[in-house]
């Protein structure tokens, strides 16, 4: 078994710590690599810390939408701005399980509802207070001005603490990614990391997963690129250049598995944790 799993770019070395944790949690018991990644991805949603599950950044108008997404053995399962769920990526595994490939905001919802899913406030104190501060920023704004300084301040959010996770397992691969978006961000946006061959792609060759500015993410179609790269460049050159094709203003962060091992590749900080 091979896992490789990220507290999302912009995140600091000492939260390997955290993402130690989740790995080791995650992995418990676990023997399909679909699972396996899917419990490390849950346990970085249940730790508070990161922009995932609980502790996922709130929107410009006081909610929190969430994204995720797993791919395993060709399949895909994705949800987008939904709402008030603990583990959006336990969500994305039923969409993997149905006839679609991915729901969004208010169906996916009720999609997890009728499952069986409760209600649950993913909002923490800290990102509250972060909220508070956006609005003071934005007061007395509205219309084209208001969504100017959106974009100012949207321009100036460096760090994509996505979490994600590959792994391999008996020479199958998958991968599973949660968000809960980014500073300054509307509601309904949706970035890379529910997005197939932006923010994660499997096949025979590895898994590979993204974090970062999700919109030059989804432009460059990065995990997809990442991929492609391992059938000419041994895993971690990969990685590079993918990174290497970013402006040093955008972040950016790629972790990979193949055949050869795991490999990441980074322009920040970003907490990892590998077995």
């Amino acid at each position: 078994m091979r896992v490789l799993a990220h507290g999302g770019v912009g995140s600091p070395r000492e939260m390997d710590g955290n993402v130690k944790k989740a790995v080791e949690k995650g992995i418990s018991g676990k023997e399909n690599p679909l699972d396996v990644v899917i419990g490390v991805v849950k346990a970085l949603e249940d730790d508070h810390v990161f922009n995932a599950g609980t502790g996922s950044r709130v929107r410009l108008d006081g909610s929190v939408q969430m994204d995720a997404a797993v791919m395993y053995s060709g399949e895909v399962g994705a949800v987008s701005a939904i709402e008030n769920i603990r583990n959006p990526v336990a969500v994305a595994k039923e969409v993997y399980e149905s006839p679609f490939v991915m729901l969004t905001g208010v169906d996916s919802t009720n999609f997890a509802r009728d499952l069986g899913y409760e209600k649950h406030d993913p909002i923490t104190e800290k990102r509250l207070e972060e909220f508070e501060e956006m609005k003071e920023k934005l007061e007395g704004t509205g219309g084209s001005e208001r969504l100017k300084k959106i974009r100012e301040f949207y321009d100036q959010v460096d760090g994509g603490d996505t979490v994600g996770c590959v792994a391999e397992v008996d020479g199958e691969y998958a991968a599973a990614v949660s968000t809960g978006g980014t500073s300054y961000c509307m509601r309904g946006r949706v970035g890379d990391s529910p997005l197939i061959g932006c923010g994660f792609y499997t096949g025979k060759r590895g898994a590979v997963v993204t974090t970062g500015k999700g919109e030059e993410i989804i432009k460059r179609m990065s995990a997809k690129r990442c991929y492609d790269l391992l059938s000419e460049y041994e895993i971690k050159e990969a990685c590079e250049i993918v990174v290497e094709e970013y402006p040093d203003e955008v972040s950016i962060g790629v972790i990979a598995v193949s055949e050869e091992g795991t490999a990441s590749a980074d322009n920040r900080d970003m907490s990892q944790f590998e077995i």
